[in-house]
């Protein structure tokens, strides 16, 4: 995969399932991010209050604290981090949950490269982003 605009942002990936942060890791390496994976909400709070982030994708049904929990409590360390809910479940955006969680957007598992790259590169770029292929 060639480098995109994700060149030297930080991206934490907050999600539970070995394979799915297996496929993560895969879909992000060698796009030029720094990535760093973390297993529950409460490893991700505690990554974000001790490094800056320029972008979260955060599982939203995790074990010890959930992407809502974590989410909310990010939001009162970090107004402006842009946190992309990561859900199975089509309806869980439109349920206003997320949103009210402090949530800026969502993906819907299974997702792409192509839909994950696109999405961080619209959160972390929007300059880069607008016209890009990836």
């Amino acid at each position: 995969m060639e480098k995109t605009a994700l060149v030297n942002k930080k991206i934490l990936v907050a999600e539970d399932d070995d394979a799915c942060r297996y496929l993560f890791e895969l879909f992000l390496e060698g796009a030029g991010c720094s990535l760093t994976i973390v297993k529950n909400g409460k490893e991700a709070l505690s990554k974000v209050r001790a490094e800056k982030f320029d972008a979260v994708l955060m599982d939203l049904r995790m074990p010890v604290m959930s992407g809502y929990e974590a989410s909310r409590a990010i939001r009162e360390i970090d107004v402006a981090l842009s946190i992309i809910a990561l859900t199975a479940h089509a309806l869980a955006w439109e349920d206003g949950k997320c949103q009210a969680s402090g949530m800026n957007d969502y993906l819907i598992k299974p997702c792409t490269k192509e839909q994950v790259i696109k999405k961080l590169l619209q959160w972390t770029d929007k300059k880069t982003c607008d016209g890009m292929s990836v």
